[in-house]
Parts: C-alpha cells; structure tokens; sequence
C-alpha cells in the first residue's frame, strides 16, 4: 500500500516539472525542467515494472542533456537527432523483447481475447517508441514553438501508454501538459502581438 502510494507521489512530481517545462520559452529551461520530469519518471516506472517507458525516459534525458548543451554552444543537432533516433528505436525494440510478458501483463488487463492481448501489447510498446522519436526531434531544434507543438502528438501518445500501464500520474501528467501546452502558446503569441504593437 506505501509502495502504490509511493509511485504515484513521485509521478505527481513529473507532473509538476513536465507541466512547468513548456511555460518557459529558452532552449534550457524548457530541456532543464524535461529532463528533471523525465528522471522522475524513470523511477516511477521502475517501481512499477514499465521497463519500456523507463529505458525510453531514460535515453530521452541523457539526449536532452546533450541537445541542451549543442545550442548553447550554438552547434547543430541534425546528427545527434538521427543518432539518439537509432538509439531509440535500438532500445525500445530490445526493451520490448525482454519485458513481453510484462507488456502482455498489463494487456491482459484489458482483454481476455489472446489476440486482443497481443495487439494492445504490440501497440503500447510501439507507441511509446513514436513518442521519445518525436521528443527527439523536437528537442534538437532551438525554437521553443517547435518544441511545444511536436510535443503535442508525443504527450498524446504517453496518455495511452500510461493509461494501459495503469500509470494514474503518467495519465494526468500528459493531459496537463497537453493543456499547458496550448497555454503557453496563447501566452507567448499574446506577449509577441504586444510587442509588435508597441512597437508600432
């Protein structure tokens, strides 16, 4: 019971980080608040046995150190984006292989229809994959704009994943920063149309 209690603290702390990520509007800050999320994701989802969202968090913050790093120093990430893609695409179909009869665990929570099972396992597990592939281009551009905006369709990929883990944070999580997502950009588009008239 402290353990249950437990996991889902930690993922209302990746709630908070991930939803505050998106609010700023400078490379970093947006990388520095991801990354933190992402970290504590990483031990939620140890804790819970979610092995594929753990390795895919996992790469997903040693990729953002990295990506935060090139455009400070103002260097291109084109190279690191298709580097940290293979890796990606490596480990989540690795991590796949190894944790099946966990995916087929949390499937079966679903469905007693064996190829039911199969499929949603399959889907989960590829879903997840898209959702870090498409952080990884996101993240290697400098334009905070580009970064909301594909990371739009990766939120909305961690809400299934997480919702067939039975990962109650992850759900929320991904819900409120799809939310704070489009938040930010009204604020943004907002500040850029005062400027542009106060400048007039």
């Amino acid at each position: 019971m402290f353990l249950d209690v437990l996991i889902q603290i930690i993922g209302f702390v990746g709630i908070a980080l991930n939803i505050l990520s998106v609010q700023f509007n400078t490379h970093w800050k947006i990388m520095l608040f991801k990354t933190l999320g992402s970290m504590t994701f990483v031990i939620q989802y140890i804790l819970l046995g979610a092995w594929v969202g753990m390795v895919m968090d996992l790469i997903g913050s040693i990729r953002n150190i990295i990506f935060t790093l090139n455009v400070k120093n103002g260097k291109s990430n084109k190279w690191w984006i298709v580097f940290f893609s293979l890796i990606t695409l490596i480990a989540g179909v690795t991590t796949i292989a190894m944790t099946w009869d966990k995916s087929i665990g949390y499937a079966s929570n679903w469905s007693n229809n064996a190829n039911t099972v199969v499929i949603i396992a399959v889907s989960i597990s590829i879903i997840s994959i898209v959702a870090k592939l498409l952080t990884t281009i996101a993240y290697g551009f400098k334009n905070p704009h580009v970064i909301r905006m594909v990371n739009l369709p990766s939120n909305a990929c961690w809400v299934i994943y997480n919702l067939v883990a039975f990962s109650i944070a992850g759900v929320i999580n991904d819900l409120m920063c799809l939310g704070s997502i489009v938040i930010a950009e009204i604020r943004f588009r907002k500040k850029t149309v005062n400027n542009t008239d106060n400048n007039i």
